[in-house]
């Protein structure tokens, strides 16, 4: 797997809440919001880290395209965690990071207390698998890097594996959607009203999810609000992290928010 491009503050024997970017995102792209946890929820451990092949995390060998999403929940994230010795973790995923969180989460439930999910993208839409890879290669995608705040060694190995991830998700709308019936991690969602895909996305998430589940829909902002609205999406993944705090080890119910 090689060296993880790895952000790693605040208490090392705190519980850990771990940051998963956007498939264009580096680190660097979660940066601000890390600084922000560390400042309003001390005693925490806050870890941030790019996914393979973006930033300066090298790519995945021997992994087909087609595998990468499951590649990343299944091998990468475990392996992270071992390596700083986190045992359970709450997450926090932008975009198709929240594929990753919840793949991860969906085979894993005794390791994640909770996960935020900004702007999820669980699956692509229904333009034909062969279509996907022509329409993102037709469009020049560097202003939602910059938009992100990324740094990668080679934009464009990160360009290709999100095209990867996306192509993934269109060929099998199942690979995340599939499992997500056993997800019992509380769940907030946080979308933009603004996103073009936000309706497919929580008309299929909530539809599938089964566990404890809020949404909250930030009516001016679009697929970035954790830049957009910095200091309000604080708010709510902090308000997130305590509620699971203390409704841990007592029933949940789902509920649903809008704002």
């Amino acid at each position: 797997m090689g060296n993880i491009d790895l952000l790693d503050i605040g208490k090392t024997a705190g519980r850990a809440v771990i940051l998963i970017t956007h498939g264009l995102g580096s680190l660097e792209s979660f940066e601000e919001i890390a600084e922000g946890l560390e400042a309003r929820y001390p005693g925490r451990r806050i870890v941030a880290y790019s996914r393979p092949g973006r930033g300066r995390s090298p790519i995945s060998q021997g992994v087909e395209p087609s595998a990468l999403l499951a590649h990343e929940a299944l091998r990468v994230l475990p392996a992270i965690m071992r390596a700083l010795d986190i045992v359970t973790a709450d997450l926090v995923a932008h975009s198709d990071g929240a594929a990753v969180a919840m793949l991860f989460a969906c085979a894993n439930p005794l390791k994640v207390e909770s996960i935020v999910a900004i702007s999820p993208q669980v699956h692509a839409d229904h333009r034909p698998v062969e279509q996907t890879g022509a329409h993102f290669a037709d469009h020049n995608h560097i202003d939602e890097v910059h938009r992100l705040g990324a740094e990668h060694r080679d934009t464009d190995l990160a360009l290709r594996c999100w095209i990867a991830a996306q192509e993934t998700l269109a060929a099998n709308p199942d690979h995340v959607l599939g499992g997500l019936a056993g997800l019992d991690a509380p769940l907030l969602m946080v979308q933009g009203l603004k996103d073009d895909g936000a309706q497919h996305q929580m008309s299929a998430l909530s539809t599938r999810v089964r566990g404890p589940m809020k949404w909250v829909i930030l009516r001016k902002d679009g697929h970035f609000p954790q830049h957009d609205s910095t200091d309000m999406v604080l708010d709510l993944i902090c308000g997130h992290l305590q509620d699971a705090d203390c409704k841990r080890g007592s029933g949940r119910l789902q509920t649903r928010a809008a704002s």
